[in-house]
């Protein structure tokens, strides 16, 4: 245990004197194995309870599962390949935190690739429409994307939308079908 003089000690004169907080504050060659080791087993975890979760919902085993998200597809670079990867195990990391907050608002979360676009999404359903149709399904879901899509950047119509020419971007943006917005803040009606 750290005493109150130890600690006014070092902070008055850390150089000369760390005393017993800069020992237990630095990390040494002999922690870097341990934190290895942990961030390891939390991965394991939480790639585990993802996949379980993840195959419990869509009926499908989890090595399957995994074998989708580690697949590379046909005309995706490494570079790609290794950003989706990466993406999803962040999402993962977090995936502890999030799907319990998506389970309190009725919701399940799922992290999507979009190879062909060149992205990566996540994706909320509500829990009572998991036993329809991929495209049933679709019209319920909020989705927080960054992909590839077509912007127009021509003239503004009488709908309130811009009209061609498009560019291509590669821009984060959110879908919620049931409320008409697709690609938004991207292509909304100019007010």
């Amino acid at each position: 245990m750290i005493t109150p003089t130890a600690a006014m000690t070092a902070f008055a004169n850390p150089i000369t004197n760390p005393g017993p907080l800069l020992s237990m504050s630095s990390p040494t060659l002999h922690s870097i194995p341990s934190l290895a080791m942990a961030t390891g087993a939390y991965l394991t975890v939480t790639n585990t309870l993802y996949l379980a979760r993840r195959s419990y919902l869509r009926k499908m085993t989890m090595k399957r599962l995994l074998q989708i998200r580690t697949t590379r597809e046909p005309k995706v670079s490494m570079r790609l390949y290794f950003t989706m990867l990466l993406v999803w195990q962040t999402f993962v990391v977090i995936f502890p935190i999030v799907e319990p907050l998506a389970r309190c608002m009725g919701q399940v979360s799922f992290f999507y690739s979009y190879p062909n676009a060149g992205g990566v999404g996540i994706i909320f359903e509500p829990r009572d429409v998991q036993h329809m149709k991929q495209n049933h399904r679709t019209k319920h879901q909020v989705r927080f994307d960054w992909h590839r899509f077509s912007v127009n950047v021509g003239g503004i119509g009488r709908d309130g939308f811009r009209h061609p020419p498009s560019v291509v971007r590669n821009l984060p943006h959110v879908d919620i079908p049931k409320r008409g917005l697709k690609h938004w803040p991207w292509r909304r009606r100019r007010r």
